[in-house]
């Protein structure tokens, strides 16, 4: 069994002189990832792919996660395909995952993989996903039955109070 883990980077400035990339967490951001932090320790993961932005990079960094993480951009530019493929892609002796990356990709992989399971849950994460929010998905193969267009079933969707 796999878990894996759709999270929304924290909440952002609104913009910056960077460009959008270089955005940050604003205080509240750091505080909602630390709290999410507490919960996602229970659950034993063992890697992250996390965005390039810098908001993701920081989100994952106050989650206080003590797992490798890879930074790639195509978690920045791509969608929802993108993130499958790359989910994928991981090798099969990690058992717990983590997607740091930025909506409207996040939350449209997470209502995708809801719908294979419960088509109301899917209205419900399509419609809201703050940032910091995550979803946690079991699956019963391999990665790569993801993008083979497996159903996961959906455990939980945990949103910071706003």
């Amino acid at each position: 069994m796999r878990q894996l883990v759709l999270m929304r980077h924290a909440k952002t400035e609104g913009n910056n002189p960077g460009g959008d990339k270089a955005r940050r967490l604003i205080p509240r951001g750091v505080q909602d990832a630390q709290e999410a932090g507490l919960a996602l320790r229970r659950l034993g993961l063992q890697h992250a792919l996390v965005s390039t932005a810098a908001r993701t990079r920081e989100t994952f960094t106050a989650l206080g996660l003590d797992i490798p993480a890879e930074h790639l951009d195509a978690l920045y530019m791509g969608g929802t395909d993108t993130i499958a493929r790359l989910v994928s892609e991981v090798d099969d002796d990690i058992t717990g995952l983590l997607v740091v990356g930025h909506a409207p990709s996040i939350p449209g992989l997470a209502a995708t993989l809801a719908f294979r399971a419960d088509p109301g849950d899917a209205d419900d994460i399509g419609a809201w996903f703050p940032t910091a929010a995550y979803s946690l998905f079991t699956l019963e193969g391999s990665w790569s039955d993801l993008a083979e267009g497996i159903g996961a079933r959906h455990e939980v969707t945990k949103r910071p109070e706003q």
